[in-house]
Order: C-alpha cells, then sequence, then structure tokens
C-alpha cells in the first residue's frame, strides 16, 4: 500500500502525453511561451520560479567552479606529476577535451532543458531497451558527483581560514576538528541563500560574479607585478617526474586529474534549466560563456602561480597548509595585504559552497520526482511558498554534512570521496553523450533545437568528447603516486563498483516507480481547450 501511494505521488508529477493540464500548479515566474511548452512536452510541472538570467547564470555556474582560485590551489600538488611544462600543456589538453563535452551537452540540453540533466537526456536519447536502466545508473552517478562537492568546497573554505588563522597570528596550530566543524558550519549557512533568499539568488550571484572578476584581476596583477619569476624556459619546456614514475609520459598522464578537479562540472547550470528564462535559448549560451570564463581565467592564474611559485619544497611545506597562501605571502611581503586576500578567496569558497548546494539539490529533487530514489515523494517536494525543493536542500545538507565528518578518521578517504565524486560525474557524461550519438544516427527524426552542431558536426564532437571522457576517466584512477599504501591508495574503481551495486538494488526496489521519458520527436502540437484552462499535448 506504501509502494503504491508512493508510486501514485511520483507518477502526479509527471503528466502523460495527450492529458489536459487541469490541476497544474505553476510557480508565480513560468519564463516565456517557450519555456511553458517544453515544460508542458516533457510532461513537467513549472514548480521553481524562472528568476535567472544568461548573465546571472553564468556568474552562478562560475562561482561553482572557481577555476582561478582551484588554478592556484591544485598548482603546486599538480607540480609533482609533470612539472611545470606538465601542468601547462596538460592544463589545456584538458580544457580541449572538456570543451567538446560541453558543446554536447548543450545541444542536449537545448532539446531538453530540465533540471534533471544527465539522466534525463540519457532517458530520451538512448536505445529504447536501455532508456530505463541507463537513465536511472546515470541519475545515482550524478548525484553522487554533485552530493561529494558540496563538502568538499566547504572544506576547501574551512581550510582556507584555517590558513588565514595561521597568517594573522603564527601561533595557531590547525586542528582536524575544527576543519571538520568548520566544514559543517559552511554547509549549513549555505542553504540560506537557497531557501529563504532564493528569490535574491540570482542578483546575489551576479553582484558577487562581478567582485571575483574584479578580484582575479587584482590577484593576477599583485602576483606577476610583485612576486619574482621563474624564467619561461622552464615554464612552458621543463617536464618533470617527480612522483617516480619512471616515464613523463605517465606523469603526465596521472597529472590530468589536477586540470580536471579544476574545471569539471559543466553540468552545474543544467541542473538550474527550470529557474532560466527562455532555457531552451538562454542554456547553451550560459553553458558556453561560463565555460569560456572559466578556461581563460584559470589558465591565466595557472601561469601567473607557476611564474612566481619560487622554491615549491618550501612552499609545500608552509605552516598555513595551504601552498597558494604562501605563495601570496611570498610575493607581497606584507601579511596584512596575505590576510586581505586569503579573506576574499574564502568569501567566494563560501558562495562556491552556496550554489554547490542549489546544484546538488535540484539533481536531486529532478531525480527524485521521477521516481529514482527511496521517500522520493518527499525529496521532491516543492515548498509552496517559497516554490523552491526545500526538502532536497536540507537532504543534501545532511548528506554533505555526514561526509565531512570522514576527515576525523582519515583525510586520504576524503579525498577518494571527491576523487569518487569527479569519476561519477564523468561517467554521467560519458554516458549521456554515447546515448546522444545513437540518437543523432539511429534516433527518430526530431525538431531541431536553437543550439544545433548539425549532423556530421555533432558525430565528430561527441566521438572526441567521449574519446576524452575515457582518457579522464582512467587517469582518475590511478594512485598520486607508484607504489601507495592502504591509506594513499586510490579506491575510485572500487567505490563506483558498490555505487553500482546499490543502484542495482534500489532499480530492483523501485523499477516499478521510476519514470523514464520516452523523448520528444519531430512534432508537438498544443491544442487550447476552448474554456482556456489547459492545454493538450499531442507528440
Amino acid at each position: 500500500m506504501a509502494g503504491d501511494k508512493e508510486k501514485a505521488s511520483v507518477r502526479s508529477r509527471r503528466v502523460d502525453d495527450a492529458a489536459v493540464f487541469d490541476d497544474v500548479v505553476e510557480a508565480p515566474v513560468v519564463g516565456t511561451r517557450a519555456d511553458q511548452e517544453d515544460m508542458r512536452r516533457m510532461g513537467r510541472k513549472q514548480e521553481l520560479n524562472r528568476l535567472f538570467s544568461v548573465t546571472t547564470l553564468v556568474g552562478y555556474a562560475v562561482m561553482v567552479a572557481m577555476t582561478w582560485p582551484f588554478g592556484m590551489i591544485t598548482g603546486a600538488y599538480s607540480l609533482m606529476n609533470g612539472g611545470p611544462a606538465g601542468v601547462v600543456w596538460v592544463f589545456l589538453a584538458v580544457c580541449v577535451g572538456l570543451f567538446t563535452v560541453v558543446l554536447s551537452m548543450a545541444e542536449m540540453a537545448s532539446i531538453e532543458p530540465t533540471a534533471g540533466g544527465q539522466y534525463h537526456w540519457v532517458s530520451v536519447f538512448a536505445p529504447p531497451k536501455w532508456r530505463k536502466p541507463a537513465s536511472y545508473a546515470v541519475g545515482w552517478m550524478c548525484a553522487l558527483g554533485w552530493q561529494s562537492y558540496v563538502p568538499g568546497a566547504a572544506n576547501v573554505g574551512a581550510t582556507t581560514l584555517q590558513g588565514l588563522g595561521v597568517v594573522a597570528n603564527s601561533a595557531y596550530v590547525p586542528k582536524a576538528y575544527q576543519t571538520v566543524l568548520l566544514t559543517i558550519l559552511i554547509c549549513t549557512l549555505a542553504p540560506v541563500f537557497n531557501t529563504l533568499l532564493a528569490r535574491k539568488l540570482p542578483v546575489i550571484e551576479g553582484c558577487v560574479f562581478a567582485l571575483y572578476i574584479v578580484a582575479f584581476f587584482v590577484f593576477l596583477i599583485v602576483l606577476v607585478a610583485m612576486g619574482e619569476h621563474t624564467p619561461a624556459k622552464t615554464v612552458f619546456t621543463d617536464f618533470q617526474d617527480n612522483a617516480g614514475w619512471g616515464s613523463i609520459g605517465t606523469a603526465c598522464f596521472v597529472g590530468i586529474t589536477g586540470p580536471v578537479i579544476t574545471l569539471i562540472g559543466s553540468d552545474s547550470a543544467v541542473h538550474l534549466a527550470e529557474e532560466l528564462r527562455d532555457a531552451s535559448r538562454n542554456l547553451p549560451r550560459a553553458m558556453l560563456g561560463y565555460t569560456a570564463v572559466n578556461y581563460v581565467l584559470g589558465f591565466s592564474m595557472l601561469l601567473a602561480f607557476l611564474f612566481v611559485i619560487g622554491d615549491v619544497d618550501a612552499v609545500l611545506a608552509s605552516p598555513t597548509g595551504q601552498p597558494w597562501i604562501q605563495v601570496i605571502w611570498d610575493a607581497t611581503g606584507s601579511r596584512a595585504a596575505t590576510i586581505v586576500m586569503t579573506a576574499l578567496i574564502f568569501f567566494f569558497f563560501f558562495f562556491a559552497s552556496v550554489n554547490t548546494n542549489t546544484t546538488s539539490s535540484r539533481q536531486l529533487f529532478a531525480f527524485a520526482r521521477d521516481g529514482g530514489l527511496p521517500y522520493s515523494s518527499w525529496i521532491s517536494r516543492v515548498n509552496p511558498g517559497r516554490h523552491v525543493p526545500l526538502n532536497a536542500v536540507l537532504l543534501t545538507l545532511v548528506i554533505g554534512s555526514c561526509i565531512a565528518v570522514v576527515p576525523l578518521g582519515s583525510n586520504a578517504a576524503f579525498l577518494n570521496i571527491q576523487t569518487i565524486g569527479n569519476a561519477g560525474l564523468m561517467v554521467s557524461y560519458t554516458i549521456c553523450v554515447a546515448a546522444r550519438l545513437h540518437d543523432r544516427n539511429w534516433g527518430p527524426k526530431r525538431v531541431t533545437p536553437p543550439f544545433n552542431l548539425g549532423h556530421w558536426g555533432g558525430n565528430v564532437l561527441n566521438v572526441l568528447a567521449i574519446l576524452f571522457l575515457v582518457v579522464f576517466l582512467v587517469s582518475a584512477m590511478f594512485p598520486g603516486a607508484p607504489n601507495p599504501t592502504t591509506e594513499s591508495m586510490n579506491w575510485a574503481s572500487l567505490a563506483l563498483g558498490l555505487t553500482c551495486l546499490v543502484a542495482g538494488v534500489s532499480y530492483i526496489r523501485l523499477r516499478k516507480n521510476y519514470l523514464a521519458r520516452r523523448g520528444a520527436v519531430e512534432r508537438v502540437d498544443l491544442h487550447v481547450r476552448p474554456d482556456g484552462k489547459g492545454v493538450k499535448v499531442d507528440v
């Protein structure tokens, strides 16, 4: 009986084809006519307000990625695998590879602009017999990735704050329990912006984005003008195997992980598709916009950082625990300036936590809306007053707080969880792009979307994206150095297997409730009822 109620509740959120929408309770801000038609065609209720514009969504996604701060954070550690030249050229290669992924996903987002993102696209584009199980697996992989990022972003903010404490007071020694408490505090404060301030979030994102751009130029000028420079030949041509792999090629291959951590998350804005005006047109524009900003800013700051890093061993041994803080301190020679600049980075990471919670909760909400999770009807419930998926936001907070405690037992385990999250997202990207490649060549003819890669261009880009993703995924399974111990081993492959096992067991239990879309085909006819109260959809 309980299962029947769960099934009925989930199905009430989906509208069957050729249905009449008598009881749809829409959000106050429903977007354009095209948005409404897209939602009806996809069988969705417009429960969330469409308050984002292209500019504010670009700002939102840029703050999720935080590429130029992450360029500094990962830069010093990446030198272990590839040296300065390896870091530079591998970063550029990853940019090229991930850009083919972004283009592939932008086209899918233009066809099906929904908060579900990857799992929904698989349910539309995959071969019919694989749509349901494949999309279900992708939904779990995507949830794994984004839920792990919530404490990840907060943890970086927490360690940044502790590093600031060391700069301000040299007697202060950071403790693991303090990191955990600060991480949980940041995770707890972030949902305030997703709930109480939800209607103001786009405006806030725009303001923070503007400050982020200004801060980038300030940091860049300070580092380049005040730091001691490494010769350009060293930065661009000095490949190193500091980890001891015995091969520069292997070292650079393992070093792919650093740029991927910096640049991954291309789907962050996708999960806000139902909160963007004119999504089928504007979502691809936003995706290309924030990708360009992320790549240019990230690479520029990485170059500046490598030019002024100085003595790598001394920087890695910094009492702040953060090599990038030591580089800033060495460059400026000023405690006060270092405190201000570090505080600014903490501020940005706080908003990265806010936005990561937003994306994670929207993905969770969408997957639960289709019955993909236990207790889906509760998770997918939308607060009728604020039009936000409050339960999904709170559940994301709980999951993030639980993961945040892991460093008390093992910091390596916490880092493994982040690696597993990266791998989960890459798997979700790979499967959805492969599904689109199949659909492009063997699927039904579809209406040309506003953002269209074309037949041959799309085929080439989809194949390249899949090849790059496979390389990235294999690299993500390697340990950071040869001959790892149990503590330093990369357990991502094992954890992915366990996730698939859990998802499989869950699928067996929930497969009757889980609703995979059959896909929108070439023609969609809308018929307005004579009384004006509803719309009939014929696909």
